[in-house]
C-alpha cells in the first residue's frame, strides 16, 4: 500500500490561553496542500516494525513518529503481525506544515487497513490524540477549525480552492521554542468566526485573504528570526496576501492561479530558500492503494 500525506498551513492561528499543564489552548484554521511525503507499506508475518526513510537526517528508530505510531497501534490492538515501511520525505522538518504528524495519521488509516483492525473514525481519532496534537486533523484534512491544543477538529463545509507558494528558510523553528516566547497578556485578541464565514460561503479568495489571514506567532517568531519576516515582506512586495503557516518557518503566499504560483518561485530562485508552488487538496485525492 502506498499512502500520500499532505502538509497544512495555517490560515489563521490565535493563542487563547496558557493551560495548567503547561500547553496553550488556540483557536486555529488548517488547510491541506499540494506538498507530500510518501509512505509504502508492506506487512511481514513476524512482528518486527521496520522504517527506512530517504532523508538521511531524520533517524529511522523509535524517536520517528512514524515508528512510534505503528507501534503504539500495534500494542493497543494486540497485532502479532509486523510491517515494514519506508519514508519519502518531502516535506521539511521544523517548517510549520505538519509533516510528522500527517505521517502519523497515513500509517493509523493504513494500519488500521492492513491488519484488519478496522476501528471506526471515531476511534481513530481518539487513538491520533494519544500521538500528537496536530494528528486527528489529518485523518480527514481539507479545511478545519481546530481548538484546544489542536485536538478538537470540526471540519468546516468549504469548496475553496487556493493556490499558493511555500517559502521556507534554510533553517527550522522548534515549536517549543515559539511556545516558550509568548508573552500574555496577549493584545487585541483576535475572533475566528470572520474567517470561518467567509470559508463556509466559499468566498475566500486570495484578494479577501488579505484582511482575514492572521498568525499569533508571528510577533513572537519574526524577533528571533528576522529573515521569516523578510520573506513576508517580499511576498507582499507581490502582492500577495502572506503569512507564516505554524510556528513557523515556513511562509506561504495566497495567489490566483497555479501559473502566478510558479512565476513567483522562479522570482525567489536567487535566494538560498526551499520554494514550491502548491494547492488546495482533499485526503481522498491522494491517497492509494
Amino acid at each position: 500500500m502506498i499512502l500520500k500525506a499532505p502538509a497544512k498551513i495555517n490560515l489563521y492561528l490565535e493563542i487563547i490561553n496558557k493551560r495548567s499543564d503547561g500547553y496553550h489552548n488556540i483557536e486555529s484554521i488548517m488547510h491541506t496542500v499540494s506538498l507530500f511525503d510518501t509512505l509504502e507499506f508492506l506487512p511481514t508475518t513476524d512482528a518486527n516494525i521496520e522504517l527506512t526513510c530517504s532523508n538521511k537526517y531524520l533517524p529511522a528508530d523509535s524517536s520517528n513518529i512514524v515508528y512510534k505510531t505503528a507501534k503504539k497501534m500495534q500494542e493497543k490492538y494486540g497485532v502479532t503481525r509486523g510491517i515494514k515501511i519506508h519514508l519519502h520525505k518531502n516535506i521539511p522538518m521544523g517548517a510549520g506544515l505538519g509533516g510528522g504528524s500527517s505521517d502519523s495519521a497515513a500509517v493509523i488509516k493504513a494500519l488500521n487497513q492492513l491488519w484488519n483492525i478496522n476501528a471506526s473514525k471515531e476511534e481513530l481519532e481518539s487513538f491520533a490524540k494519544t500521538i500528537g496534537a496536530d494528528v486527528p486533523f489529518f485523518l480527514t484534512g481539507g479545511t478545519a477549525k481546530i481548538e484546544g491544543i489542536g485536538e478538537k477538529v470540526t471540519k468546516i463545509p468549504s469548496d475553496v480552492k487556493l493556490h499558493a507558494v511555500l517559502v521556507k528558510p534554510d533553517f527550522g523553528v522548534s515549536t517549543v521554542l515559539a511556545y516558550s516566547k509568548i508573552k500574555f497578556p496577549l493584545t487585541n485578541q483576535r475572533k475566528i468566526h470572520k474567517i470561518t464565514d467567509v470559508l463556509t460561503k466559499s468566498s475566500f479568495t486570495s484578494e479577501a485573504a488579505k484582511d482575514l489571514l492572521f498568525n499569533r506567532f508571528e510577533e513572537f517568531v519574526f524577533p528571533e528570526f528576522p529573515e521569516i519576516e523578510k520573506i513576508k515582506t517580499m511576498l507582499q512586495s507581490f502582492g500577495c496576501a502572506s503569512l507564516m503557516s505554524g510556528s513557523g518557518a515556513t511562509v506561504f503566499a495566497l495567489t490566483s492561479s497555479r501559473e502566478k504560483s510558479e512565476e513567483i518561485v522562479k522570482r525567489l530562485s536567487i535566494y538560498k530558500w526551499n520554494t514550491w508552488a502548491v494547492s488546495s487538496c482533499e485526503l481522498h485525492d491522494n491517497a492509494g492503494v
